[in-house]
């Protein structure tokens, strides 16, 4: 995959892991694919920021693995960056299937808003992002399956893991009702 030389030069920077880009290439690549069949049957899609929220949606894994910090990080680092807004919401709103203002009160979120994806290019890279484990595609139905092993053994976040199915599944359908998966 040819790496845009911003995206590189940001990788760099911040000294992203080599196993945090294989993700995040992984992650392009099956966002792309979606991307295109969705252009093939008509839809207006943003490839360029698919690509590039893909490939920064993990820059804060550059900083720390915390699953309830990397995306505000990675959103707030492309910022400073000086990234399009498009982008920086792509990495902000990829985690679980969404994260409402509500949900980030609940679990302590640093920096309470709402990170629910919105567009077209936001859902996507999460739904992308959930077939993607290291840098290998998955089944969807094992990311699911994954979900009810979450909600077993944390349930103080089953709740959560519960909001996490209903959305992902949401995007899922909403993208092949557009032909994209």
């Amino acid at each position: 995959m040819n790496v845009p030389e911003d995206v590189l030069k940001i990788w760099n920077k911040y000294r992203l892991p080599e196993n945090v880009r294989r993700h995040c290439m992984k992650v392009a690549e099956i966002a792309l694919r979606i991307a295109k069949r969705l252009k093939a049957n008509g839809v207006e899609v943003d490839e360029d920021a698919v690509l590039k929220g893909a490939l920064l949606h993990d820059l804060g894994r550059a900083i720390t693995h915390a699953p309830f910090e990397h995306f505000i990080i990675s959103g707030e680092l492309l910022r400073k960056e000086g990234f399009d807004e498009k982008i920086v919401k792509i990495a902000e709103r990829h985690f679980s299937a969404g994260v409402d203002e509500e949900d980030a009160k609940r679990l302590g979120l640093r920096v309470v808003k709402s990170y629910m994806p919105e567009t077209l290019e936001e859902k996507i890279v999460c739904y992308a992002d959930k077939v993607t484990r290291g840098e290998e595609e998955i089944p969807f139905e094992e990311f699911l399956r994954r979900l009810d092993e979450l909600e077993r053994e944390h349930p103080e976040t089953a709740w959560f893991t519960k909001k996490t199915k209903e959305r992902i599944l949401k995007i899922r359908r909403e993208l092949e009702e557009l032909g994209g998966v």
